[in-house]
């Protein structure tokens, strides 16, 4: 039973595939088709009818005209299948290629936009995920050929072994052993190739991330300054120990299958026809030269059609694996659809309430326990506690990462997850303490690919962001590639430019909802004065929702919530907490002395206190 489910499961996966290619190209499949079938034909005609056909002519005396007639035939013949040939390699299949890899990564790059931020904090579908990007493209162009292959070298094999039936009716028997080597020993091999593969990929993914961290500018500084190098190339070497182990673990079995496949697919068949010809001809002079050279021509070929046959088998088989792998991925729902519909939101937004929300990752690992608090139209409120106290969860929660585990978040009354999902977060503009920087123009960077773009709004956003004059002293101004990644004249930002282009990037959303979680950590105090003022004076008619290390820095937000092992241990104004004289009080002492003690200066009330 499970050998069934397997061989099913290896036909369900391939044809799915191969589906999945005619959806894309259909020029693809359909003239691999014609390609796969000439090869075949060629085989046949020359090694079963053609020298038959020439020792016949010779054997009955045909003439010259009528030899020369026949070859001018076939030259002809196979001076077409030669042109289509040339124009199916040097032409369709490039072009076609480029229309497959664009098709399937284009469904790739949507399903994967679509996944659950959990996914991707999940190594085991993060694994996964990297094995489907990986590879998909050559196992779908190859999957076309192999299934192809099989099913024209199957009919091949059939005519080749009726033919040779024809001139001997024992050699059939030969047949049985290839039979054996693909059926038995070649998918034992495909099954271990697989789980070699699937046990090693950690080790690959761990020496492809020292590869990358060698060659990224982001770690030259590190690299140079210290001895992390031998420490990265001691875990080169440990992840290549690894792909070595897991191939020795499986070597002796993988070499006694491979001989097994080999012996019966090709030897037995191979050696075994042309010695048991050779006995009738020679011996019992019971099979004519010509049948015996027939024969021998005959199965030469019938060698190669076996060879390719198995081999494309064996690589569907192989293929199968990976397939499904692909086919799970493609299948997977996320629990927030990026394209989920619902009722649009209302403006102006009146109000954000969390009502007893809890919430814990897939992990296990509770982060929000019974959080409740509401912030009005034209409300500022900041963030504040500890790292790990749940700020960025809470954040999370609100753009709809991830769903509450216990309660709701309402925008205007409504819980926000019956909202449509895109026109929901088009209420907000935020700015994320690890903003990306993207191998763009500045321009981009701010825009982030809104079809119209406002000059008046991106400049009015750098200056905001207390970045323009920086921008228009570069000779490109906006148009400036940032990353050298792929242009020579490309412009590396320090830690705190990049922060500057990430808020610039919030301000120029024109969203009711501001959320800024920790977007001057990279700043100096001056510098982060200056962004703090304007990110409040930015949303004095909006919602702002912020995150700041730096107490000094929101003391004159209307609501400071604290949040301490996952729970709010206090909120109210700055003036209110700092006479409770509790956890809001102590943090912000302690910030104030830690400030007095490494500058013996106190900015204390100037927005410049260091965290």
């Amino acid at each position: 039973m499970k050998k069934q489910g397997t061989i099913r499961q290896t036909v369900s996966n391939n044809l799915y595939i191969m589906k999945f290619a005619w959806h894309l190209s259909h020029k693809r499949v359909l003239f691999s088709g014609v390609y796969y079938g000439l090869g075949q034909f060629e085989l046949l005609f020359f090694s079963g009818y053609f020298m038959k056909k020439v020792l016949s002519l010779i054997e009955t005396g045909a003439s010259f005209p009528e030899v020369l007639q026949f070859l001018g035939f076939t030259s002809g013949l196979f001076l077409i299948v030669v042109l289509f040939n040339s124009w199916y390699e040097n032409l369709l299949v490039p072009t076609t290629d480029v229309t497959l890899y664009q098709g399937l990564h284009h469904i790739l790059y949507e399903k994967a936009g679509n996944a659950d931020l959990s996914c991707f904090e999940d190594s085991d579908f993060y694994n996964r995920y990297m094995m489907v990007m990986t590879d998909s493209d050559q196992r779908l162009i190859s999957a076309i050929s192999n299934l192809w292959q099989i099913l024209l070298g199957a009919v091949a094999a059939g005519v080749s072994w009726f033919m040779m039936f024809r001139i001997d009716h024992m050699v059939i028997l030969f047949v049985i052993a290839p039979l054996i080597g693909n059926f038995v020993f070649a998918e034992s091999l495909n099954r271990l190739s697989y789980r070699v593969y699937e046990e090693s990929v950690i080790f690959r993914r761990i020496a492809d991330y020292v590869n990358r961290v060698l060659h990224l500018a982001d770690y030259v500084k590190e690299l140079r300054m210290t001895n992390i190098y031998h420490v990265m190339e001691k875990k080169q070497r440990d992840a290549e120990k690894g792909v070595t182990s897991t191939m020795d673990k499986y070597a002796r079995k993988n070499i006694l299958l491979g001989w097994g496949y080999l012996y019966f697919t090709f030897v037995i068949i191979f050696e075994g026809v042309i010695f048991y010809g050779a006995y009738r001809t020679i011996v019992t002079k019971a099979m004519p030269l010509s049948d015996f050279a027939v024969l021998t021509t005959l199965m030469s070929s019938v060698s190669w059609i076996l060879i390719d046959y198995t081999k494309a088998l064996l690589e569907s088989m192989k293929n199968s694996l990976y397939i499904q792998n692909l086919r799970d991925f493609l299948a997977y729902e996320p629990a927030i659809p990026e394209d989920s519909d619902g009722v649009l939101p209302t403006q102006p937004i009146q109000s954000i309430e969390f009502r007893h929300v809890s919430f814990t990752y897939p992990s296990g690992k509770t982060t929000l326990r019974d959080i409740s608090f509401t912030l009005h139209a034209g409300e500022s409120c900041a963030l504040v506690g500890y790292n790990g106290a749940g700020k960025t969860t809470l954040i999370k929660l609100l753009l709809r990462f991830y769903d509450p585990t216990e309660g709701a978040i309402l925008v205007n009354g409504v819980d926000i997850r019956t909202y449509n999902l895109r026109a929901y977060r088009s209420l907000f503009s935020a700015a994320f303490q690890d903003g990306k920087i993207f191998a763009k123009s500045i321009r981009d960077n701010i825009t982030m690919g809104q079809a119209s773009e406002n000059e008046s709004l991106i400049h009015n956003a750098l200056a905001k962001a207390d970045i323009l004059s920086t921008i228009e002293a570069l000779p490109d101004s906006t148009d400036t590639i940032l990353t050298r990644e792929f242009s020579e004249n490309g412009v590396v930002l320090s830690g705190g430019q990049i922060q500057k282009i990430v808020a610039a990037r919030a301000f120029y959303q024109t969203a009711p909802i501001a959320v800024f979680d920790e977007p001057s950590s990279a700043l100096d105090p001056i510098a982060e004065h200056t962004l703090m003022e304007n990110i409040k004076k930015d949303g004095a008619e909006k919602i702002l929702l912020l995150i700041s290390h730096r107490l000094s820095s929101i003391q004159d937000m209307e609501k400071i919530i604290v949040l301490k092992n996952g729970h709010i241990s206090e909120q109210g104004t700055h003036a209110t907490l700092m006479a409770q004289n509790g956890e809001y009080a102590a943090l912000y002492h302690m910030q104030a002395e830690k400030y007095r003690t490494e500058n013996g200066i106190d900015y204390i009330g100037q927005g410049q206190l260091k965290s």
